[in-house]
């Protein structure tokens, strides 16, 4: 199964993503910047620089890797002209997207085989794959911006390696689509303070009207269709969600704060929020960024993510990408809320810019629109004491006649594993009867609650056919109605459940069906409903569907369209170091109050600092470690799904 193999040969590159820090005194070589480590401890060291690769007076592909010119040949570079005819939408890297960059995708796939297939070849050809550490620096390094004299925070620990102390990194701004091609947005700049985290909201204003074709409008006039979104942000972001705002609060407001120009050259100055001129073409007249965790209570109150709102774009999922007649919608005006979690690693303010770009969908592109979800009605749910590891599970149903296009997650730093099921698995019988649970049960590698107190989790698979009334199960009854409907003596609009394929009628073989599900009910299996499995959460997997997956029967009942979904957290039962502390939270984290010794008697209960000396009196105990909950920051936790599907 696919996402099966994308586990097993994910877990050495996850290993390699969360490589422990050094120390300075025992680095191994030194390097001027992340790029000069990839420079030479992929492409020179590896052999793809000699003169049957990326070297020489005929590169492949005519791609030189070499020293000095290998940086201008991949950013923004589109590859052969073949290539590019047959993949239009992919470059040679494109910065902060290792999905849309061909040097990751062929790396990966040779490294990673059960999880990347390469759009031409797997890289490097004729020789080993990449290690995982190395397939790791390239990946931190194109997610972070493709810096090319910048320090990624990370890399350098992956090979004991000494770099310069670290700076604000800047990506490069994404490039705008054509006249008549596309539009773009931007969000308005936020400056960072040093070492910060926050997640904050703003709103600017929008009007399109005059940059959208007629025939990439909506039957109303009032929207325009895209078939494909490109973001791109300066790599502080931990998420990123543009929302739509519904309301009738208007943007001049005085609700939403003073409006001023955010970025260019007029940073600062009074600005009219509708004048789409007066910051420039490199500035956003915007109100002042508010913290606000997913913008709860922020303005007039209703422009919280969730809350009715449309979610134009996040970086949490997927959204329209070429799939073939799929599109979306949106107003050509009004006002855009932004939501922005992010954080500034080092020692000195930094800027976060963001661009969003928008591909008109022609109208024989017009076929299916994209429909998205952000589940966040268990947000909350776990609730981990310090030096433990819990499973929280949860489940979200799919609307009748919808099909999935992706799944992905969300969750913060603790959040180790995040799975998703197909079915309504749910614990039968017991205290806990009825609640979601997870169908492999507790699991033996980590000492985790048992979700269902000794019962077991299970859900009941769909009957082939044969089932009329919608409760999983074929009785004599149904296989008595469905041989009349197979004799033609009743219409088979009678009991569409019995017509498998919709073809109007019964046929042997449904009947057959119908009958081995009557002798045979039977509960789903725990590896053929395994959907999505996540086991980072910094880069979470964006699982795609193709075809589009239908769950459940053409005609389903919800349990069949239940998606349920689990997360693993640890709060340093794997590694002490990582249990959460009070006296370490960033400055936007929920308040927590410590119940157990951090150092000295590690892992005891205690109430006071003393309480943890190893010795009376000995002074090296430290009452610190707290229980992990709900919160905005990195170090607090979320248990969210996202996706998208299309509905027949």
């Amino acid at each position: 199964m696919r996402v099966k193999a994308r586990i097993a040969s994910g877990l050495a590159l996850l290993l390699a993503l969360a490589a422990p820090a050094r120390l300075a005194a025992e680095c191994d070589e030194r390097f001027d910047s992340t790029f000069d480590m990839v420079q030479t401890l992929v492409f020179d060291r590896h052999g793809c620089t000699n003169a049957v690769c990326h070297g020489g007076a005929a590169p492949a592909g005519g791609l030189d890797l070499r020293a000095g010119v290998a940086y201008d040949n991949l950013i923004d570079r589109p590859p052969t002209s073949i290539a590019a005819a047959q993949f239009p939408s992919l470059a040679r890297v494109v910065p902060a997207n290792k999905g849309r960059s061909l040097l990751w995708l062929n790396l990966a796939a040779a490294t990673l085989p059960g999880s990347w297939q390469a759009p031409l070849q797997p890289m490097p050809l004729g020789l080993p794959p990449l290690s995982p550490a190395q397939l790791a620096l390239v990946q931190r390094w194109i997610e972070d911006g493709a810096t090319r004299d910048g320090v990624v925070p990370g890399t350098a620990e992956l090979f004991d390696a000494c770099l310069p102390p670290p700076r604000p990194l800047e990506v490069a701004p994404l490039a705008p689509p054509p006249p008549g091609v596309g539009v773009q947005i931007r969000a308005p700049r936020q400056v960072l303070p040093p070492a910060s985290e926050r997640e904050t909201c703003a709103v600017s204003y929008y009007d399109l009207t005059d940059q959208v074709p007629a025939e990439f409008l909506g039957p109303d006039g009032t929207t325009f269709r895209f078939k494909h979104i490109e973001a791109r942000q300066d790599p502080l972001s931990h998420h990123a969600v543009v929302i739509v705002y519904r309301g009738s609060t208007p943007i001049d407001a005085p609700v939403w704060g003073p409006f001023a120009c955010r970025g260019g050259a007029h940073d600062g100055q009074a600005c009219a929020p509708t004048d789409g001129a007066a910051c420039g073409a490199d500035g956003v007249c915007a109100s002042p960024p508010v913290q606000s965790l997913a913008c709860i209570g922020y303005g007039p109150g209703d422009a919280s993510i969730g809350n009715g709102a449309t979610s134009l774009f996040t970086s949490m999922g997927s959204s329209v990408a070429g799939r073939d007649g799929v599109y979306d919608e949106a107003p050509l005006k009004g006002i855009l809320v932004w939501n922005s979690h992010a954080f500034n690693l080092v020692q000195e303010p930094a800027k976060l810019d963001m661009w969003v770009n928008f591909t008109f969908a022609a109208p024989e592109e017009q076929r299916r629109p994209l429909r998205r979800f952000v589940d966040i009605d268990a947000i909350a749910k776990m609730v981990v004491p310090p030096f433990a590891i819990d499973e929280v599970c949860h489940r979200y149903v799919v609307p009748p006649n919808a099909r999935l296009i992706d799944l992905t997650s969300h969750t913060h730093k603790r959040g180790k594993r995040f799975r998703a099921f197909a079915g309504a698995f749910t614990c039968q019988g017991g205290a806990r009867a009825g609640e979601p649970c997870s169908p492999y049960g507790p699991d033996p590698d980590f000492p985790v609650r048992d979700l269902c107190a000794g019962a077991p989790c299970r859900a009941p698979q769909s009957p082939a056919a044969g089932d009329c009334n919608g409760d999983l199960t074929v009785t004599i009854d149904e296989l008595v109605f469905g041989l009349t409907l197979a004799l033609e003596r009743g219409n088979a609009a009678a009991c569409p459940r019995f017509d498998v394929d919709g073809d109007a009628a019964v046929t042997v073989a449904e009947l057959v069906a119908a009958v081995g599900a009557a002798l045979a009910p039977a509960w789903r299996d725990a590896d053929a409903s395994l959907l999505y499995t996540n086991l980072t959460y910094a880069d979470p997997l964006i699982l795609a569907f193709d075809p589009p997956r239908r769950l459940g029967h053409r005609v389903s009942i919800a349990s069949e369209r239940t998606i349920t979904f689990c997360a693993l957290y640890d709060n340093g039962w794997n590694d002490p170091a990582e249990v959460k502390r009070a006296s370490r939270l960033p400055t936007n984290a929920w308040p927590c109050a410590a119940t157990h010794c951090a150092e000295g008697a590690l892992g005891a209960a205690c109430g006071t600092h003393a309480d943890c000396d190893t010795t009376p009196g000995a002074g090296d105990g430290a009452c610190d470690a707290c229980t992990v909950g709900f919160g905005v920051s990195t170090d607090d936790e979320m248990f969210v799904l996202v996706g998208s599907y299309l509905e027949d």
